[in-house]
């Protein structure tokens, strides 16, 4: 059975070396765009996730919970986006 990097090894094998420069700018273009993000997020974070006096019931509980449901997908997307242009830098 082949593993999970036997596979992306394969797939970044089959990729044409011509189009390597533009998906190198591209992965590192969305990286960057990601971290931009992930800083607003951060420069903001009172404004977002810190107690709102207009919600009944804004107990720790649910403002920690809206900042994992913010955190979690953001850093599963950044973990991507760091690992795929490694792979392209690699190629």
């Amino acid at each position: 059975m082949r593993t999970l990097y036997e596979t992306a090894t394969t797939m970044l094998a089959l990729i044409n070396p011509v189009a390597l420069p533009a998906l190198r700018f591209a992965a590192t273009f969305f990286l960057l765009i990601n971290l931009a993000g992930g800083a607003y997020i951060f420069r903001n974070r009172h404004r977002f996730f810190d107690r709102d006096r207009t919600v009944d019931n804004d107990i720790p509980a649910t403002r920690r919970v809206r900042l994992e449901v913010v955190m979690i997908p953001w850093l599963g997307l950044t973990t991507l986006l760091v690992i795929l242009p490694i792979y392209f830098w690699s190629a």
